[in-house]
């Protein structure tokens, strides 16, 4: 597990040393603390450096530069050093512990780089300034990954695409990581992965998550139909069936809840033995189901091996914690509450007993 990750120069991180993490941590703090860098930084850093946790993130910002006589949008990578300064020579790097791999992004100048033009779609509607190198990570070949830029940051390689298409050498093989933005996941991304969970027959461990907010839930069916409609929505194409009643009822009309806990749900059970990180773990959720929420979550990383790392603005999450704290003391060594704040340079750990004892008195730890 990650206990550890240092930060020199990633989006409004100057320096920062994130430490004291757990198995299941909770990030709280202020808007535009950077909760949601921090969660990017452990993302990219698992991964081993795949570049499209990058241009993820920068997509899911609207990080994205339009240029050239067909307004092309291409993805601003300017925004992830400090300073939003990508003037080559500019770098940000992270590291960690217990065998994760540190990753340095670089800007360089193209003739710096190993690979010419070669990244290039012909013909291109913004020119090469200087290039974008990726190294240490996961990666087979010792070799950095290699992008080019445009003067503005703009990442020259069409964002409609799969990052892999423009990368020779495949990131080596590492353990599953979930990411959960506050938008949790569309019908058309929670069917892909909702297949392999039938082909292994673990589709009951999904339903009885989602019974803690419907107990007569029976089962979810992602029906066939318009691909493009499910894509466009959050819940199409979504059914539940509930004990004692014939109809189907979609998934939309139950509320943002179901459609959150159904993405979690999904993501608990591909990232088993690997790292979920979860972006404003309590959208959607009624505060008088955080503890049971949290109860899930925690339960599933112990018995899984499984990393949690989330974020929230809300007391309730905190109080949900304490509250299974209190429940399940054998769960607080497990658990742990760290306040983010740009103006420091270090995050504040409380461990579970500590949360425990903030619910208990009253005290503000956010």
């Amino acid at each position: 597990m990650i206990s550890r990750v240092d930060i020199t120069n990633y989006r409004g991180f100057q320096r920062y040393e994130l430490s004291g993490l757990a198995q299941v941590n909770l990030f709280v703090g202020k808007n535009n603390s950077g909760k949601t860098a921090l969660l990017e930084s452990i993302n990219f850093l698992a991964s081993g450096g795949d570049p499209s946790i990058l241009a993820e993130a920068a997509s899911q910002r609207g990080e994205v530069i339009t240029s050239g006589r067909a307004g092309r949008p291409y993805l601003d990578v300017s925004h992830f050093f400090f300073g939003h300064d990508v003037r080559p020579g500019a770098k940000f790097t992270l590291k960690s512990d217990n065998g994760v791999s540190p990753v340095t992004v670089e800007a360089v100048l193209p003739e710096d780089t190993e690979l010419g033009q070669a990244l290039f779609d012909s013909p291109r509607a913004m020119p090469a300034t200087f290039a974008l190198k990726i190294h240490g990570g996961q990666a087979r070949s010792d070799a950095p990954r290699t992008f080019f830029l445009s003067e503005e940051g703009a990442l020259l390689v069409d964002p409609r695409r799969s990052m892999r298409r423009y990368v020779s050498d495949e990131l080596s093989e590492g353990p599953p990581i979930v990411f959960i933005t506050p938008n949790s996941l569309v019908a058309a991304e929670l069917g892909r992965m909702w297949r392999p969970i039938i082909s292994s027959k673990q589709e009951e461990e999904v339903y009885q998550a989602m019974r803690i907010l419907e107990p007569q839930l029976d089962d979810i069916v992602f029906e066939p139909g318009d691909s493009s409609y499910r894509a466009l929505t959050a819940s199409g194409g979504i059914v539940a069936s509930f004990r004692g009643d014939k109809r189907r009822v979609p998934l939309g009309s139950m509320g943002d809840g179901m459609r959150r806990l159904l993405a979690l749900a999904i993501s608990l059970v591909h990232a088993k033995g690997g790292i979920l990180i979860i972006d404003e773990i309590d959208t959607g959720f009624h505060y008088s189901i955080m503890a049971k929420m949290w109860e899930l979550v925690v339960h599933t990383a112990f018995n899984t091996g499984t990393q949690i790392f989330a974020t929230t603005h809300s007391a309730d999450c905190i109080r949900g914690l304490g509250i299974l704290c209190k429940r399940r003391p054998e769960f607080q060594a497990l658990v742990a509450a760290h306040k983010i704040e740009r103006s420091m340079d270090r995050n504040v750990a409380f461990t579970g007993e500590d949360v425990l004892n903030a619910v208990e008195q009253e005290i503000e730890i956010r």
